[in-house]
């Protein structure tokens, strides 16, 4: 091969790397740093890692000593305080906390649930058709608190 064909592919390596390393710049230049919420001023978006640890879980309140009320809330129905969230993405929901948990169904973004407990591993317990079911934190947007 001459040397000027040679030259000449390198060239239009150069150039195509080049063009590619240009693109990429700038998508990263232009991509969103935070999630657009549509809901009203009274929505937050939380990182699950700073919660103060008595948010964690929803609080009940202790039964009196001499509380004889038979009309008990019954256990598989959540709390009144039970907290609201959504998807930030489109986002799997798994039986299991772990990503190699099967999953139950792939959701759009903006899909609500109620939150059963936030935790410390990264991953949120959810109610889900009726039963637990997890999704992980970093897709989860807290509408209520």
């Amino acid at each position: 091969m001459k040397k000027s064909t040679i030259n000449a592919i390198l060239i239009s390596i150069i150039t195509i790397m080049s063009v590619s390393i240009c693109f990429l710049i700038f998508c990263i230049a232009t991509r969103p740093r935070y999630v657009i919420v549509d809901e009203p001023d009274t929505a937050r978006i939380t990182e699950v890692a700073n919660f103060p640890e008595e948010t964690q879980q929803p609080a009940l309140p202790a039964p009196a000593a001499n509380d004889t009320d038979s009309t008990e809330t019954p256990v598989n129905e959540p709390p009144a305080s039970t907290m609201q969230g959504k998807t930030s993405t489109r986002v799997n929901i798994r039986n299991a906390a772990t990503e190699d948990a099967k999953v139950l169904e792939t959701v759009d973004e903006g899909t609500t649930f109620d939150i059963l407990e936030i935790l410390d591993n990264g991953w949120t317990k959810i109610l889900y058709e009726g039963s637990e079911a997890y999704i992980s934190s970093s897709y989860v947007i807290i509408t209520n608190g």
